[in-house]
C-alpha cells in the first residue's frame, strides 16, 4: 500500500548524527511530539458526521445528516471520497461496521415498521440485504466478522436477545444468559475472525455484565465469575482473543476502561480515564493498541465522553495532545475504532458543539532515514 522510498546517496551519511542529536534534545514540557496526522471526515452539504468503524484497507463507515436532516449511511474510501450507501426506501440509515472484505452492516428506520438491520455487499449488489426478525421485532446490527457473520441484538424494548445472522442460516436467536431472570436482555457487540463473540447482558443500566459465546453455538455465557459479580461490558475483541470494554474496578466506584484476561477477569487500563472519573475502551487492534473515551461514563456502553485516548506501548495519550493539528475540533470525544495499521477514527466537536469525525493516521519515523543511508 506504500511506495518504497528511494535510498539517498552515501554522501549524506553524516545526517544520522544530526538526527541523533536532535532526538536526544528534550521536548518542551506539555508539548509532546505529534503521533498522529489529523484528517477531518467530510460530508459536503451535510452535518453531524459520525464515524463508527474502519477496516484494514482504510475504509470508514458511519453516518451523517443531509440538508433535509435525514440520516444517511456513509462509506469513506481511504482517500476520503464519500459514498452514500443505498437504503431500501425513504427513512434514516446508519452504517455501524465494516469488515476486511468490504461488507458493511447497519440499521434502517422508516418510522412505520420496526428498525431493520442492513447488510451492504458492494461486490454483489449496491442494494442492501434487509435483516428482520419477525412481526414487531427490531434488529440492531452492531458488528460483522470477516466471514460475513452479522451480530447484535433483536426483539422488543427491554426484551432484547443476542443474535447471529449468516447468509446460510439467517437470523439465529442466541437468547439471553438466564431465561429465568426477569427483564434480562442481551446483545453481542463484537465478533473476531475465530468466531468468538463478546457483549453484555443487563436488566437495567446499573446491572450489566459482560458475556461471551461462539458463532455456531446458540447460547450466551458469562465471561467469568468476576464479570457476574461486578458491572462490566465487553465492547470489542481482536483476533488474538483479547477483549476490552468497561467495568467497575474494585478500587474505584466508577466504570473505567478495562482489558479482559484469557480467563474472563478484567483489570483497569492505568491512566485511561485521563483526568476524568470514568471512561471506556472502545476498540483494540491486532497489535494490542487500544482506543477509547474518558469522561461521561455510561453503563449502557461506550459513549462519547469528554476526551479521546489511545494506549500504545503501555502508555496512554490524550489524542488531542498528540495530533499535528486540531483543524475545526475544539476537543475529541471518543476514539471509536482502530485498524491493523493503527489508523484511528472517532468523533469530536467544534467550539460551536457541531459534531464532526476524524481519521488519525500514525506519524512514523521518516523512512528515508531508516537504514542509516547505507547504499
Amino acid at each position: 500500500m506504500m511506495l518504497r522510498p528511494l535510498r539517498p546517496v552515501s554522501r549524506l551519511r553524516s545526517a544520522p548524527a544530526v538526527l541523533a542529536l536532535a532526538a536526544s534534545m528534550p521536548a518542551l514540557a506539555g508539548t509532546p511530539a505529534p503521533l498522529y496526522h489529523l484528517v477531518t471526515l467530510d460530508a459536503p452539504g451535510g452535518s453531524a458526521v459520525i464515524a463508527r468503524d474502519i477496516n484494514d484497507a482504510g475504509q470508514v463507515v458511519g453516518r451523517y445528516l443531509d440538508a433535509d436532516f435525514n440520516a444517511r449511511a456513509a462509506l469513506w474510501d481511504a482517500d476520503g471520497t464519500l459514498h452514500d450507501l443505498a437504503l431500501p426506501g425513504p427513512g434514516d440509515g446508519a452504517a455501524a461496521a465494516i469488515n476486511n472484505a468490504g461488507q458493511v452492516i447497519g440499521t434502517f428506520n422508516d418510522y412505520e415498521n420496526p428498525q431493520a438491520g442492513l447488510l451492504w455487499d458492494p461486490a454483489a449488489s449496491p442494494q442492501p440485504t434487509v435483516i428482520t426478525a419477525g412481526p414487531g421485532a427490531f434488529v440492531e446490527a452492531i458488528d460483522i466478522g470477516d466471514g460475513g457473520e452479522v451480530v447484535g441484538g433483536f426483539g422488543q424494548p427491554a426484551q432484547e436477545r443476542a443474535f447471529v445472522w449468516t447468509p446460510a442460516g439467517g437470523l439465529v436467536d442466541y437468547g439471553v444468559q438466564d431465561e429465568n431472570v426477569e427483564f434480562q436482555q442481551a446483545r453481542w457487540t463484537a465478533v473476531n475472525a475465530g468466531g468468538t463473540l463478546v457483549g453484555h447482558w443487563n436488566q437495567h443500566s446499573s446491572n450489566v455484565h459482560a458475556i461471551t459465546g461462539e458463532v455456531g453455538l446458540a447460547s450466551v455465557s458469562a465471561m467469568s465469575g468476576m464479570t457476574e459479580e461486578f458491572p462490566s461490558i465487553a465492547t470489542a475483541i481482536n483476533d488474538a482473543g483479547v477483549a476490552v470494554g468497561l467495568g467497575l474496578a474494585v478500587e474505584a466506584p466508577e466504570l473505567v476502561p478495562v482489558v479482559f484476561a484469557a480467563d474472563g477477569s478484567f483489570s483497569e487500563i492505568p491512566g485511561a480515564t485521563l483526568d476524568q472519573d470514568n471512561g471506556c475502551a472502545a476498540a483494540i487492534n491486532a497489535s494490542g493498541v487500544i482506543v477509547g473515551s474518558a469522561g461521561i461514563g455510561s453503563a449502557s456502553g461506550c459513549v462519547p465522553g469528554l476526551k479521546a485516548w489511545v494506549q500504545r506501548d503501555g502508555t496512554v495519550y490524550d489524542l488531542y495532545d498528540v495530533v499535528d493539528a486540531h483543524g475545526p475540533f475544539a476537543r475529541f470525544q471518543i476514539a471509536r475504532a482502530i485498524n491493523a495499521s493503527g489508523v484511528i477514527v472517532g468523533m469530536g466537536v467544534t467550539a460551536d458543539d457541531e459534531v464532526l469525525s476524524f481519521r488519525l493516521v500514525p506519524i512514523g519515523g521518516d523512512a528515508i532515514f531508516a537504514d542509516g543511508f547505507d547504499g
